[in-house]
């Protein structure tokens, strides 16, 4: 299969993935505290991932740690501690206050973020009918979600003021973005002619987005606090947080990381942010609800951007 389509259909896996863990961390943050939420996620991401290298790639404790370069280290460091640590937590919140679908409108900034950096860092170009499909994408995706339904429904949030969950949905779009690129350095970087595996990549960010997470929770003493809600269970959360950190930073991060080893960062985010799109037929099977003919009208404007980001370039090539 070509490389490019592959990774396309990697990034549309990642968004599903995503999309699944939407629900149980939207719960998870709301029977516990999204601080809590987001620390323990990444502690068990982590030490699922490490096994996981270790069953599969024959590691010891120690080759987790030396058998990366240190360049790897630094690029996965920064976009964990960026896109993991402070783009999560920033994202948590925002669900907590306006809701799973309200706030994933948000994400649809993180391509326009990863677009301006990586042309900086990356040097990566896309012609002019991918970013129209960028646009039609991300406004298919607002058309969705941003009805007077949606929106009545944050005035009656007790986890925040609308302004901070705003203020949140936008600074955890960036931190993806950024992050997201980040990311992409770290894998231009080879040993031995061969690439890092997306796993030990994902480990990789998950170790020190854990490391400073912890840190600073630890420095302000406030462990003890942010602990609790997990050994206590609280409102019985923890089967929930389970399984969006199997959904979420394993799966779904791994599945990412591949991705943007194939295809330019700015593609995979905007594939990425059709995790509201992939929510619409999850809302029906998981709460029941009713999709309104403005959602069914947004979803196929929005794949209708997606196909012409995809084929930009066999398109661009008709059109000459």
């Amino acid at each position: 299969m070509n490389s490019t389509y592959w990774g396309e259909i990697v990034a549309l896996l990642t968004a599903l993935s995503w999309s699944i863990g939407v629900f149980p961390f939207t719960e998870a943050s709301r029977r516990m505290n999204p601080n809590a939420v987001n620390h323990f996620r990444m502690l068990l991401a982590m030490v699922s991932l490490g096994i996981l290298l270790m069953l599969l790639y024959r590691l010891n404790p120690k080759e987790l740690f030396t058998s990366a370069l240190p360049q790897h280290w630094f690029w996965f460091g920064l976009s964990g501690v960026v896109g993991l640590a402070l783009g999560d937590y920033f994202g948590f919140t925002s669900y907590a206050i306006l809701g799973t679908r309200l706030a994933s409108v948000f994400s649809t900034l993180a391509p326009g973020a990863a677009l301006i950096l990586s042309y900086f860092m990356l040097n990566e170009t896309i012609n002019f009918l991918g970013i129209l499909g960028m646009a039609i994408t991300i406004s298919g995706i607002v058309w969705i979600n941003m009805s007077k339904k949606e929106q009545s429904k944050i005035a009656k949030s007790e986890f925040g003021s609308t302004k901070k969950g705003i203020v949140m949905g936008i600074l955890a779009a960036l931190c993806q973005g950024f992050g997201l690129v980040f990311a992409k350095m770290g894998m231009s970087f080879t040993i031995n002619d061969q690439n890092i595996t997306s796993i030990h990549a994902t480990f990789i960010r998950l170790f020190v987005s854990v490391v400073v997470t912890y840190g600073l929770t630890i420095g302000r003493g406030k462990l003890k606090e942010i602990n609790q809600p997990i050994i206590l269970n609280q409102n019985n959360g923890i089967k929930y947080l389970i399984a969006g950190t199997f959904f979420g930073p394993t799966l779904g991060v791994v599945l990412s990381m591949y991705a943007v080893s194939l295809i330019n960062v700015s593609v995979a985010q905007t594939l990425f942010s059709l995790v509201p799109v992939m929510v619409l037929p999850l809302a029906i099977l998981f709460y029941r609800e009713k999709i309104s003919i403005k959602s069914a009208i947004g979803a196929v404007v929005a794949i209708s951007g997606v196909v012409s980001l995809i084929w930009r370039n066999e398109l661009m090539a008709l059109i000459r």
